[in-house]
């Protein structure tokens, strides 16, 4: 088969059909990520159409043939293309389920996201050796803060120091640079997805076990003495209704540290919503607390703490409660600070020295 019969349609640098297109329109429902991906997108549309052209460019390099390299960046933009369009449209085709399946999975962002990182890999290898030159504290700023111990980057950074300089090989080993960063800052968005989903899962799971307490409370009075018969309200034994309100006022009491949070918390990159499923999954966790906490009252396990003789100390000590899963969340704001930091730490640095894709070919 021909070079030109593998070819798509619109091969011509000054052609504006080249350039992917939304064929539904902008999007019904953007999001954050969108926005920032559909800008990402044109930038390196232009970007593959400011290189040198292909009648200028030497057939192969290093092994490799440029014009392959060229179409190849030109499929990957189009698919990056379709896959946003479908995050955003509301089409017939896409279900419900197909819908959360992909949200779930994360299938469309992970998926322009890997598109529009293999496009710029392939266009950055078809650079001319001075603008590599120039565009590479660019790639060594991005690339740095996620694998400073990659042997790729010292490569790089010998290429740049060398006496005479060469340039030549200079494209293709920034490509393979930056697909290392790309790899780990794919890897880190597989993982902040994951936690997310482990946070919802671990949400349902707690609303399950509320769901049975409290059912158990309706079903048979006293049966979950969260107050002695003087404190309940109405001064009968423990029900439902009082079961109830102590969950609600321990969400309340998890609730109160989530104000003085949003003060402190700035700004996300995250597409997945994880500082929002973060401070959820405290809501009932604080219900939980509340119910178990007004359990233990008076009992060996806390014997400090006086049994409640009226319904507004049963309150209180649910709130209390509540804001006592502080000490059980620690870790779950811990986890989702790294997954938010811009830059992995020293730990998960060395966790994503592992990623299969990121290792430098032997």
């Amino acid at each position: 088969m021909s070079e030109a019969s593998r070819r798509p349609d619109h091969d011509d640098h000054d052609n504006p059909g080249d350039q992917p297109h939304l064929p539904g329109g902008p999007a019904q429902r953007p999001n954050t990520w969108q926005h920032r991906v559909k800008v990402r997108l044109c930038v390196l549309w232009h970007e593959l159409d400011s290189v040198c052209r292909e009648a200028d460019e030497t057939n192969c390099v290093c092994g490799v043939r440029a014009s392959e390299q060229r179409v190849g960046a030109r499929c990957l933009l189009r698919r990056a293309a379709t896959l946003i369009e479908s995050a955003g449209s509301r089409s017939k085709d896409r279900t419900r389920r197909r819908r959360f399946m992909s949200w779930w999975h994360g299938e469309l962002y992970e998926g322009s996201l890997q598109c529009l990182h293999e496009a710029e890999v392939l266009i950055v290898s078809l650079y001319e050796p001075c603008r590599a030159r120039r565009h590479a504290n660019s790639v060594l700023a991005t690339v740095r803060p996620l694998c400073p111990t990659d042997p790729r980057l010292k490569a790089v950074d010998d290429l740049l120091a060398a006496e005479p300089p060469h340039d030549r090989e200079l494209p293709a080993a920034l490509a393979e640079l930056l697909e290392a960063g790309y790899a780990v800052e794919e890897e880190r968005a597989v993982r902040s997805r994951n936690f997310r989903n482990r946070l919802i899962r671990a949400g349902f799971i707690l609303l399950v076990v509320l769901g049975a307490v409290l059912g158990a409370a309706y079903g048979v009075s006293g049966s979950v003495p969260v107050c002695e018969k003087k404190a309940c309200l109405g001064g009968h034994a423990p029900s439902g209704e009082d079961t109830g309100l102590v969950m609600l006022l321990g969400m309340l009491g998890a609730a109160l540290p989530m104000a003085g949070r949003l003060q402190r918390m700035g700004g996300s990159w995250n597409p997945y919503s994880l500082p929002f499923w973060q401070e959820m999954i405290k809501l009932p966790i604080g219900a939980l607390t509340a119910v178990t906490g007004l359990l233990l009252v008076g009992t060996d396990w806390l014997p400090l703490l006086k049994d409640p003789t009226s319904w507004r100390q049963v309150a209180a000590y649910a709130v209390v409660f509540g804001v006592v899963q502080l000490a059980l969340t620690h870790t779950i704001d811990t986890r989702a600070e790294k997954l938010l930091a811009a830059d992995p730490d020293a730990d998960e640095a060395k966790q994503l020295e592992n990623v299969p894709s990121k290792k430098p070919a032997a």
